[in-house]
């Protein structure tokens, strides 16, 4: 069978003789009936011209044409169209063989003919020849099997007629056989188009897999995280486009839960990232295994996962997987020997009325698990009504500040500091105030951290020190501005320069000037404040550390830095009265900050008692409610009675209230 297979359908490979099986089974079905009736036709001719008044039922032409018949009769009425390719193959090497078999005989009996028939030699040969032609005719999509025609039935008789005595038969004998070596050539071409046509077309075939391959690739790729295998942030977000779900408040929407690990930069900057990345791994395996069954679990990048569940939860399924989430990340992640332990906070949100978008719906997850890393890591959060309520204030806030109307609409008062030896108030400290029409009071702690999260808080702080400045022209000459600097505005390059521009636009000079700055702002950029606060220094400013005892390193600050005024932190101040623990730690705290070569100054003095301790311990200055409550320029200057040309006052007449 190989043998046959070789020949009748040469290949450089079995994938393309395959193909050429198949093209050539399919073309030949419509091709056969015709071979078989060409012959058949011919078959009939040749006995009519040579013994046509005659005819047995075992002779050759009967049993020839009943063969031809039958073959015919097979192919247009019971050969059906068959995907088997073994049956393809077994078809076409049985039409071949019964082709052979049949230009034999066919071949024999021509032959014995012209022996039994000379004067009839000519019209056997045309007929034979016809067969012959239209036998290779019909095989003409199978080449090879084409040629057994003409070399089974057409040369042998080519022959005869050149071994004839007559010199017309031998010419004639020559050029049939040159005409037949013509078409086998001809044959032989088509033969090899035909392996040519198949070789182009699986060529093409294998380049379309290939691309149909690296588009399914690349589409695999845009949508799978590389690392962990699970969905990316552009495939989530498809998924919540086509799929989300908005219940009514009491519940029923898509769920969408973003977890944050806890304490990976610490183990991925401890270990290297091939730790970082068998924690990411293996937390993805958790989440996949726990969830993916019926929610699609994707990483959004870092160490930033999310599950959305499109179908909903219920309220106590959510509890169920806040606290499953939680639980999968608190396990240990064996890696290189060691145990790398992180944990994860967990915002989750359910689409209800108020999620109007897709990117609103992201907005609450985000602001639930940034709630759930504020209030205590390690922990969920479920975006509820209160939140929404407080998100709606802060984009309010967002945008009156980055209009510029939260700086129309503020206001700074100020708070003495009082020198305890002589009760006078030698700075006084700017503080901001908003009172919106729209929202109400804004407390500093809120809008200046939004402020700064938007990246305006420099501007917006040299407003407020602008209308600061404006306010101190009016003061005394023993009266001194304190103003507080924010950790971002320090820590942006040429901040000083800026500042220095705002002082020197209301003509106030350097040294009535005292800037505050927490340990916050250090801790933004050590060196890049530290750079700021120098230059500051040089121009003559002062610079004060404030809340000193609230952090860890303030005390490596003062080793580092050099600070004119140290405010310490009103927690020192809060049980000095009754705890002798106490006193000796802020009796320790101002030691140290004279040490550093600083002045001392104690905040939060509410009473007459807690301003007499501070003095008694060494403290240089005093802030408080009883030595004076935040107020406007003019109240506070009346209540000091600093209007006048008086510059010293006993402690007494403005410690009253």
């Amino acid at each position: 069978m190989q043998w046959a297979l070789r020949y009748l359908f040469p290949a450089r490979s079995s994938r393309e003789q395959r193909e050429q099986i198949i093209g050539t089974f399919a073309n030949l079905r419509k091709q056969i009936p015709l071979l078989y009736g060409v012959s058949l036709v011919n078959l009939v001719g040749m006995h009519l011209a040579t013994n046509g008044s005659h005819l047995d039922w075992f002779s050759p032409v009967t049993v020839l044409s009943f063969v031809l018949l039958w073959r015919m009769v097979y192919w247009i009425g019971f050969q059906k169209p068959t995907r088997e390719f073994r049956e393809i193959r077994r078809e076409l090497v049985q039409m071949a063989v019964f082709t052979a078999l049949l230009c034999v005989g066919f071949s024999l009996w021509a032959q014995s003919l012209i022996t039994q028939y000379p004067e009839q030699s000519l019209t056997i040969i045309l007929y034979s020849l016809l067969a012959a032609l239209g036998a290779a005719y019909g095989l003409s999509s199978f080449p090879r099997a084409a040629l057994l025609p003409l070399v089974i039935l057409g040369m042998p008789l080519a022959i005869r007629l050149f071994l004839f005595d007559d010199q017309s038969a031998q010419g004639i004998g020559i050029s049939l056989f040159l005409v037949l070596i013509l078409f086998m050539w001809l044959l032989q071409v088509h033969s090899r188009a035909l392996s040519e046509l198949v070789s182009g077309q699986l060529a093409i075939a294998r380049e379309r897999n290939r691309a149909v391959a690296a588009e399914t690739q690349a589409v695999k790729r845009a949508d799978e995280d590389a690392l962990t295998g699970l969905a990316n942030r552009g495939r989530l977000v498809r998924e919540i486009r086509h799929h989300l779900v908005r219940g009514p408040a009491s519940g029923g929407g898509s769920v969408l839960a973003i977890c944050d690990l806890d304490g990976f930069k610490a183990a991925n900057d401890a270990f290297g990232h091939a730790a970082g990345d068998a924690i990411l791994k293996e937390f993805a395996d958790r989440l996949t295994e726990a969830f993916a069954d019926k929610a699609l679990v994707a990483r959004l990048g870092g160490d930033e996962f999310s599950i959305f569940w499109k179908d909903g939860l219920s309220g106590l399924e959510i509890e169920e997987v806040g606290d499953r989430i939680c639980e999968l990340a608190a396990e240990p992640v064996e890696w290189d020997g060691k145990e790398l332990s992180v944990g994860v906070s967990c915002g989750l949100t359910e689409a209800g009325p108020f999620t109007w978008s897709d990117g609103e719906f992201f907005r609450q997850a985000d602001s639930a698990l940034y709630k759930a890393k504020e209030s205590l890591r390690g922990h969920w959060h479920l975006y509820d009504q209160p939140q929404f309520q407080a998100d709606q204030r802060r984009a309010r806030i967002e945008k009156l500040i980055l209009s510029g109307d939260a700086v129309d609409q503020m206001h700074v008062v100020f708070q003495p500091i009082v020198n305890v030896e002589t009760g006078q108030p030698e700075y006084a400290e700017a503080l901001a105030r908003w009172d919106s029409p729209d929202l109400g009071v804004v407390g500093p702690s809120e809008f200046i951290r939004i402020a700064e999260k938007l990246g305006v808080i420099d501007r917006l702080n040299e407003c407020l020190l602008g209308k600061a400045l404006s306010e101190a022209a009016d003061w005394p000459s023993t009266l001194s501005l304190s103003f507080n600097l924010s950790a971002m505005q320090l820590s942006r390059p040429a901040a000083a320069e800026r500042i220095q521009r705002v002082v020197d636009a209301y003509s106030q000079p350097p040294d009535r000037i005292q800037f505050e700055v927490t340990e916050t702002v250090l801790l933004t950029d050590l060196g890049q404040a530290e750079r700021e606060l120098r230059k500051l220094t040089d121009s003559g400013f002062t610079i004060a550390l404030d809340d000193f005892g609230s952090g860890y390193a303030s005390v490596s600050y003062l080793r580092e830095l050099s600070f004119d005024t140290v405010k310490l932190d009103g927690s020192l101040i809060d049980n000095v009265l009754h705890s002798e623990r106490s006193r000796q730690i802020l009796l320790g705290m101002v030691d140290l900050c004279h040490a550093a070569g600083a002045r001392c100054v104690a905040e939060h003095v509410e009473t007459y008692e807690q301003f007499a301790l501070a003095r008694s311990m060494g403290c240089d200055y005093a802030q408080g409610f009883c030595l004076g409550k935040p107020t406007t320029s003019a109240k506070m200057l009346a209540a000091l009675d600093l209007g006048s040309k008086q510059t010293r006052l006993p402690f007494g007449h403005f410690a009253k209230d």
